[in-house]
């Protein structure tokens, strides 16, 4: 009797346990060894996985040949074939499936890490025991191998409907399983199952594919914001029972996706909203903390948000804006309905209200720290407005009423009189020391002694 294998194999299989097929479906079974090397060191030539190909074992079987894989480009197999009990050692006429798996590496040093065996193929309607027979030429020292045998039971039942493994991938050649895309990208999705129809259904409801195949990739745009997908089985080929009495039996798989950049409909956030890029927004949000993005904001409805607002990029609601803290804008503020801020309202870019309709309403306004207030335009104040100044005015050019400058401390002036015509000037006779008399000068020209200056006591 040959001795125990060196290395260590743990099995594992899908489904598990392992199902018989049916006349009208076949089942597809897959097993998986996890080969180590053990406690000491172990010089290996080559590892022999065998199974069987028929019920003459008295057991399960594979119904054809099975692929045998390797993760490993140092463990190669050639082709499978199929040999007879004898020709492993066996007693018997059953048949067997069997490949060999030849080391490759270093022969001169022990084995090391782990590598992954593969077989997978339809089984047959036997259940029972299927027996999995290992042969491996090994031993502790590379000059003194032999070989060594293991058999390891597997349990192969009669078939249950299951659904299971359903995972998402970036595309259909991809290996890696994620749950985390952009918007507008189109996953792959796939699950495992014996049924004979499928429906997979949106987090509204929807169904966003139905068929008999396991897999399928789902189209952008149902991926636009976060959402758990259900994938329901059903042994029905149309996913239907006939038969007013008849009930189907369904299995259920589901799936959460997340999306880095979602478009929502509404959003109600009892905390703070932080973004490092744009914020878009096609519904109302009701933002009871603080809002902080690092790009853009755009608002297809109403913005209410009970905290501040931080914004680096531009600000575009659609609807009114109330903000009942400060609020910080480094690029373009837009509202095109009211904006309310009970805070601070700080734009280091431009904040626009220039349709007839719309107005800022201001209680105080003044200019950045140190600086001056800057108005780069004219200003109208409308009928039955006031203008109240606490201070000085100071005006570089006139200050007119009607069309006419108003009169101000230092201005130089000509005093015309309307009756007999002329200026008012100083003329060189003197009533006396301290008196000069003025006359008017008929001609109406301007002369230097007609100039007067208007002094504030």
């Amino acid at each position: 009797m040959a001795d125990q294998p060196l290395l260590t194999y743990r099995l594992a299989t899908s489904p598990a346990p392992l199902q018989a097929s049916t006349p009208d479906t076949a089942a597809q079974g897959r097993i998986t060894l996890a080969v180590t090397p053990g406690d000491q060191d172990t010089y290996v030539e080559s590892v022999q996985i065998a199974v069987p190909a028929d019920g003459l074992s008295g057991g399960a079987y594979f119904a054809e040949q099975p692929d045998f894989s390797s993760d490993d480009d140092q463990w190669v197999t050639g082709s499978a074939v199929q040999v007879s009990a004898e020709h492993l050692g066996l007693d018997g006429d059953a048949q067997f499936y069997r490949a060999i798996f030849h080391y490759r590496g270093d022969d001169s040093q022990p084995v090391s890490g782990t590598v992954h065996l593969g077989v997978s193929g339809p089984l047959g309607d036997s259940t029972g025991t299927l027996e999995l027979h290992i042969s491996e030429r090994s031993g502790p020292d590379p000059d003194e191998l032999e070989v060594r045998r293991r058999t390891v039971p597997l349990v192969v039942t009669a078939p249950v409907f299951y659904l299971q493994a359903f995972l998402a991938r970036s595309d259909e050649s991809a290996t890696v399983p994620k749950t985390k895309f952009a918007a507008g990208n189109s996953p792959y999705l796939s699950w495992e199952s014996n049924g004979a129809y499928f429906r997979v259904y949106g987090g509204d409801g929807q169904i966003v594919h139905q068929g008999p195949e396991t897999f399928f990739t789902l189209d952008a745009r149902y991926l636009t914001m976060d959402t758990t997908y259900t994938v329901e089985a059903s042994m029905s080929p149309g996913g239907e029972g006939s038969g007013s009495s008849f009930e189907q039996i369904y299995q259920y798989a589901t799936l959460t996706l997340t999306v880095t950049d979602p478009t929502l409909a509404g959003l109600t956030v009892q905390g703070g909203i932080e973004g490092q890029s744009g914020l878009k927004l096609s519904g109302a949000a009701d933002l009871r903390s603080t809002l902080a993005v690092g790009g853009s904001v755009t608002a297809d409805s109403e913005l209410t948000v009970f905290g501040s607002v931080s914004a680096r990029g531009d600000i575009d609601v659609n609807g009114d804006m109330t903000v009942y803290s400060t609020l910080d804008v480094n690029g373009t503020l837009k509202a095109n309905g009211d904006l309310g801020v009970n805070g601070t309202l700080t734009a280091n870019g431009q904040v626009e209200a220039v349709g007839g309709d719309h107005y800022v309403r201001i209680r105080e306004l003044r200019g950045p720290y140190g600086e001056h207030l800057h108005i780069n335009s004219a200003i109208d104040v409308l009928s039955g407005c006031d203008v109240t100044m606490q201070e000085h005015l100071n005006v570089i050019k006139d200050i007119k009423i009607n069309g006419h400058g108003v009169l101000s401390d230092k201005d130089n002036i000509g005093l015309y009189n309307n009756y007999y015509g002329g200026y008012l000037y100083a003329s060189t006779y003197e009533k006396d020391s301290d008196r000069r008399i003025p006359y008017v000068w008929v001609p109406g020209n301007r002369v230097d002694e007609s100039h007067w200056q208007i002094s504030r006591d």
